[in-house]
């Protein structure tokens, strides 16, 4: 089973990789129809959309989930992985404002640290050398790979180190909770609440005028619609079914570095598609992920051998 658990989750990281680009995507064609730079305002306009649409496709291609909403559990656990994933986004997007993508992918990869380091307080001693090491090289790998990032220690950056805390607390809380509910009603309880979240604060945006952006226009645009979609179907859907059913399988800190591989597909897709230029950095981040990945798979079997 951890086999297949270890494949379900890589082909996760590759969905969300395409989840990159299919944001560049809409959010080019958002400035069409926004006032100004209103990229707070229409990116929570996707991410809400996104959550929204896959609500519907539970009903779809699960209808047995209805059966399985009656624990009290899953909505209280659907609720703190709601405020891990919500948290998550708002802090990495309000951070992004003021500091360069460089420097927010290498402080969003210490969720892979912060991941070890939890879970080594609470347990009371660190994993194993082979695992910490493999911590250490994909994190490495995941914040150099689109070049060395140039730090400040101001507020910008702060906040997406709390985005990287609430991704740690997502694999976490993912782990011990779907080991006692049911995967598919989590997934959904967690998928409405965080999109009932998101619509809170598009509220939010709007009300205070943040942004000003025609939503009839933009929502009748299918360049901005099929990229929503395939993110609704794919990036939140089949990606949060897939992980909330196969990561407990595998060690958590595990996970973590697997998931880690997610900007290396996010780079070579932005480079097949001219978005971006390949560069030494690619080359260096993604093998020290790959090494990482290799070296915390190969101790993961020998302990349990």
């Amino acid at each position: 089973m951890k086999q297949k658990a270890t494949l379900a989750l890589f082909l996760v990281t590759i969905v969300w990789g395409w989840t990159f680009i299919w944001l560049k995507n809409a959010l080019n064609v958002a400035e069409i129809y926004s006032s100004e730079d209103q990229i707070n305002t229409v990116a929570t306009l996707f991410v809400t959309l996104r959550f929204g649409f896959a609500i519907g496709l539970f009903f779809i291609f699960t209808p047995k989930v209805l059966g399985e909403l009656g624990d009290r559990r899953v909505w209280t656990d659907g609720f703190l992985l709601s405020l891990f994933i919500v948290g998550g986004f708002v802090f990495q997007m309000i951070g992004l404002e003021g500091i360069s993508p460089a420097v927010s992918a290498f402080l969003t990869s210490l969720y892979v640290i912060f991941t070890a380091l939890i879970l080594a307080w609470f347990s009371g001693k660190l994993q194993s050398r082979n695992l910490l090491f493999g911590v250490i090289l994909a994190t490495i790998g995941a914040g150099y790979i689109q070049g060395p990032p140039q730090l400040h220690y101001d507020i910008a950056e702060w906040l997406t180190i709390l985005c990287a805390l609430m991704f740690a607390g997502h694999i976490i809380f993912t782990d011990i909770s779907t080991k006692r509910v049911s995967p598919l009603g989590l997934s959904f309880s967690s998928i409405l609440i965080s999109t009932l979240m998101c619509l809170l604060l598009l509220n939010v945006f709007l009300l205070l005028e943040i942004g000003q952006v025609d939503m009839v226009g933009l929502l009748k645009d299918t360049d901005f619609l099929f990229p929503l979609l395939l993110s609704s179907v794919f990036g939140t859907f089949a990606a949060l079914v897939l992980v909330n059913t196969y990561q407990k399988y595998i060690d958590p800190v595990r996970a973590a570095i697997l998931y880690a591989l997610e900007p290396v597909w996010a780079t070579l897709f932005s480079i097949y598609l001219d978005m971006t230029e390949f560069t030494f950095w690619l080359i260096l981040g993604g093998s020290l992920l790959l090494i990482g990945n290799l070296i915390a798979e190969l101790g993961n079997q020998s302990v349990s051998e």
